[in-house]
């Protein structure tokens, strides 16, 4: 998504007024429209994968995206991001990380 939106945004800088252009804008019409109306206003990292434990060389870019798309609404409208991300990182059964003994 966020491929789509910078390619959209640098073509319609450089030719603002042609039918690409347009096209390029029900691109994202469509995609946004695919998340309730919503833009995306996060990313999940592989980082808040290891920060909240769990073993992120495990997880795909396809695993990354569903776990965005599955935190979209808790993350929006009630601001639990770090539970949503534990809550489908086990959806997923990513495994978890071994603490590290001191």
């Amino acid at each position: 998504m966020i491929t789509l939106l910078k390619e959209c945004a640098e073509y319609i800088r450089s030719h603002p007024e042609n039918r690409l252009s347009k096209k390029l804008l029900d691109k994202i019409k469509l995609e946004l429209s695919r998340n309730d109306g919503y833009a995306i206003v996060s990313t999940v990292s592989r980082e808040d994968i290891v920060s909240v434990g769990y073993d992120a060389d495990a997880v795909g870019d396809d695993d990354l995206e569903r776990i965005a798309e599955s935190m979209h609404e808790d993350h929006t409208e009630y601001g639990g991001y770090w539970v949503a991300l534990k809550d489908a990182c086990d959806e997923l059964m990513i495994p978890r990380l071994l603490k590290n003994p001191k």
